[in-house]
């Protein structure tokens, strides 16, 4: 039942009285109950709305950074999958929203109507960009397309949420003027309803006052329940069952609340699962203050830098950056531009300890455009920063010794000739190469060689000063960088204490080992001089330090650049040399001292340049030796000795031999006996007829693969003697196991045996020594008659020489081969 006709029935007897108070009291309650009719039928569903845009714009807005952010961190497909099922959910709720606000635009007045407009059409257009994106990222597009489309998505969820801002504060207003126009129905209302109270209460107190209490009361629940509600208590609810307007009021207010709570748990719900996505997040984010102190952490910054977030809240941000100048160029960069990309920056832990990161920050602004704060988000590179150190150190630095390589060192090579250019200094490099290295890889193994080099690096780096700078050019070549010398001398003084550090035994493997070094020195005086050059000029006087007989240092000079021209002109002439077929072979007859017959020719190379004319073999065997192209000349000295040796076999006369020398490059060399082979079998020649002349330090290269090799030729038939015996090692402990023929004494010794006691002596035992071994001993250049009067009374057995026979071509040999 109405109040109205309540009122009549309750006061019918006070008749126009009751009916005038009953009747303004009944016009004021229901202008309250339009004024709140309105605000429930067009202002809340409103409002509604608007919050269901926002909430929708907020949902595609974080799902799609979500999206982002695990894309850049690579996360699983899982979660991405999760993100892209949001953004669709968020799009397909703005489409909701943005339709039931089109469907209420017809009640809008004018500048409603404007301002609603404008959420339409900012709404379309995040709409149909929110899509696009969407269509790219299921698509795959690369991150330089969809950064594109980022951008503008950010201009547009701006203008969005900047027109939501607008509406919600246009209906915020209308709500306000309603709940003003409530407020003055209801004083009114009081007034009035008062006033008929107290006319009535004059006429009849005791109605009078029931009626006005039944009345009052609801209404100023309904009152308190605004206040509340003003106050910011979405939780008031007004208890009142009445069937009347006051009790269609409350109804209205109840729905009003709830339907406001809805909305505040909605946006609850957008702020929880933001504050998710940051506390779950891999990398570390800080929030700052305008003033830029930390507003608040996430725990990925507190587990990087072993803070708790309550230790760092209020504290200024350099705190945690370790370096103060690059604190204030992000912070200033970032008031400047807005935004910072990528950044690398040293974070401060807790203990002190610095961690590289990779910062990226903006500024957070209000609706107003009002900077409320900054973001920073920061990505630990710390595995990055080693993976750049490897890659450095593998590029510039010796994987063995840990030394600068040659990169590296040509690098600093340049920066040092450009500063020696500007100040005018000298520097100097000190080319080192370690003396018969190569012996020890081959005796000792590779293993040992590598540490050996470890521990002379180890040595050479203790010694370093800061004006040089050491490096390892490859295999036992190292170098020194010398910078700010004041002369010749000083290079001097250093390439000696070089050697002297030398002097003492390296210990590997808890066995001592000496070796020594030999010394290069280039000095740059001149400006044309590059770093390739001035490497090259050390090479050369390293080449000459090793030739003077090594452990020793050479300075560069032009006779040495002299020398080198000259050698690498040989080096060019000698690959040509048997294709133009320059070489021949001479031979020289070697007598037996017992019968005073030819029993063999020894063959010797020689060299007819066309422009050089003859060139001594002492000058290009070296070289061949050097180049590798010892075993291709070995090889065809061997073939045509053997062919020449093969036509001198005829019948009738007797058999002569012809011993070939092999170098030991060539001897120590894989596929030698099989050489051998092939060239016998070719040339039909017999075994027995060939003797092959060896050196000593060619057979102790390694001695146990010599004795086998040896062994293999013995078998075949072939004779065996060792050249230029006593100038190398000359010890009894290898020839008692080596399947030795022959022992054939140095000239060097033959040459003043006369005069000289001590060559005699010399000779004397080699010939004792020899025949006790059962070997049977030939001594080389014999020149003059007393000379061989000698080795024949000592008990030498065969002799060659000058006295008997220069060496000759094969067509003038004809005479030692007459039958006797």
């Amino acid at each position: 039942m109405r109040i109205r006709t309540t009122l009549m029935a309750g006061c019918f007897i006070f008749a126009l009285l009751t009916a005038l108070v009953g009747y303004f009291g009944g016009r004021a309650i229901t202008k309250i109950s339009g004024e709140f009719d309105l605000a429930a039928d067009e202002v809340l569903p409103i409002l509604k709305t608007l919050e269901d845009l926002r909430f929708a714009g907020l949902r595609i807005v974080s799902s799609s950074a979500e999206y982002s952010l695990n894309m850049k961190q690579q996360g699983n497909a899982e979660q991405r999958g999760d993100e892209v099922v949001m953004v669709s959910a968020g799009i397909e709720t703005l489409e909701d929203a943005l339709a039931r606000l089109k469907a209420l635009s017809s009640g809008f007045h004018p500048d409603e109507r404007s301002i609603m407009a404008d959420v339409e059409r900012t709404g379309a257009m995040l709409l149909k960009t929110s899509r696009v994106q969407l269509r790219m990222v299921l698509a795959g597009a690369p991150d330089g397309e969809l950064r594109g489309v980022r951008k503008q998505f950010e201009i547009e969820e701006r203008a969005f949420l900047a027109a939501v801002s607008q509406a919600f504060a246009h209906e915020n207003e209308e709500l306000m003027e309603a709940k003003d126009e409530v407020r003055r129905a209801i004083g009114t209302a009081q007034l009035t309803i008062i006033a008929a109270s107290l006319v009535a209460f004059i006429l009849a107190i005791g109605g009078g006052t029931i009626f006005a209490a039944s009345i009052s009361r609801p209404i100023a629940l309904l009152q308190e329940g605004v206040t509340q509600v003003g106050a910011g208590d979405l939780d008031t609810r007004i208890n009142v069952t009445a069937n009347n307007e006051i009790g269609s009021l409350a109804a209205a207010f109840n729905r009003m609340t709830r339907d406001l709570q809805l909305t505040k748990d909605e946006t609850a719900v957008a702020k929880n699962f933001l504050d998710n996505v940051v506390n779950s997040m891999a990398d570390a984010l800080v929030v700052l203050s305008t003033d830029w102190k930390i507003v608040t952490v996430n725990p990925a910054l507190c587990h990087l830098l072993g803070y708790d977030a309550d230790e760092l809240a209020g504290k200024p941000f350099g705190l945690i950056v370790a370096r103060g100048a690059e604190e204030r160029e992000l912070l200033r960069d970032m008031a400047e531009r807005g935004h910072v990309p990528d950044r690398d920056l040293i974070y401060r832990a807790k203990d002190g300890n610095c961690i590289p990161v990779s910062v990226s920050g903006a500024l957070m602004r209000n609706f107003a455009g009002d900077i409320q704060g900054t973001v920073c988000i920061a990505h630990d590179i710390r595995e990055r920063k080693r993976t750049e150190e490897e890659i450095i150190q593998l590029a510039f630095y010796d994987a063995l010794t840990r030394l600068p390589n040659r990169s590296l060192f040509h690098e600093r090579l340049s920066q040092a000739l450009l500063e020696s250019r500007q100040d005018g200094g000298a520097i100097a490099i000190m080319f080192l190469d370690l003396d018969r290295f190569k012996d020890v890889n081959d005796t000792l193994g590779h293993a040992y060689g590598d540490q050996l080099l470890m521990a002379v690096a180890e040595r050479l780096r203790k010694n370093l000063k800061p004006s040089h700078f050491l490096a390892r050019l490859g295999g036992d070549e190292f170098v020194f960088l010398i910078s700010g010398l004041s002369d010749k001398r000083t290079a001097g003084t250093i390439a000696h204490t070089v050697l002297e550090l030398f002097a003492s035994p390296f210990e590997i493997d808890g066995k001592e080992m000496f070796i020594s070094t030999s010394v290069g020195i280039a000095l740059s005086h001149h400006d044309d001089y590059d770093g390739e050059t001035l490497l090259k000029h050390a090479d050369m006087a390293l080449y000459a330090a090793k030739e003077q007989g090594r452990n020793a240092f050479r300075f560069f000079s032009a006779e040495l650049n002299q020398e080198a021209h000259e050698r690498r002109r040989l080096e060019g002439n000698l690959h040509r040399a048997l294709a133009d077929e320059e070489f021949f072979l001479e031979y020289q007859p070697q007598i037996d001292l017992r019968t005073g017959r030819v029993f063999s020719f020894e063959a010797l190379l020689r060299w007819q340049h066309p422009e050089d004319g003859l060139i001594p073999p002492d000058c290009f065997i070296p070289v061949a030796e050097e180049m590798g192209v010892i075993r291709r000349l070995g090889e065809w000295v061997l073939l045509a000795a053997c062919r020449q040796c093969r036509q001198w076999q005829q019948p009738g006369l007797p058999p002569v031999r012809v011993a070939v020398n092999v170098s030991g490059h060539q001897f120590n060399q894989p596929g030698f006996i099989e050489m051998v082979d092939r060239v016998l079998h070719e040339t039909g020649l017999n075994p027995e007829l060939l003797e092959l002349e060896l050196t000593e330090s060619a057979l102790m290269a390694g001695e146990q693969e010599t004795i086998m090799t040896l062994i293999d030729l013995k078998v075949r038939g072939i004779h065996l003697a060792i050249d230029d015996f006593g100038t190398g090692y000359s010890s009894l402990s290898y020839l008692k196991h080596f399947p030795i023929d022959r022992l054939k004494i140095d000239r060097s010794f033959v040459r003043d045996i006369v005069k000289d006691l001590d060559d005699r002596a010399i000779v004397e035992a080699i010939i004792a020594m020899a025949h006790s071994l059962g070997l049977r001993v030939l001594a080389e250049g014999v020149e003059h008659e007393d000379e061989l009067e000698l080795l024949r009374e000592r008990g030498c057995d065969e002799v060659q020489g000058f006295y008997f026979a220069r060496p000759q071509l094969p067509e003038a040999l004809g005479k030692y081969l007459e039958a006797p």
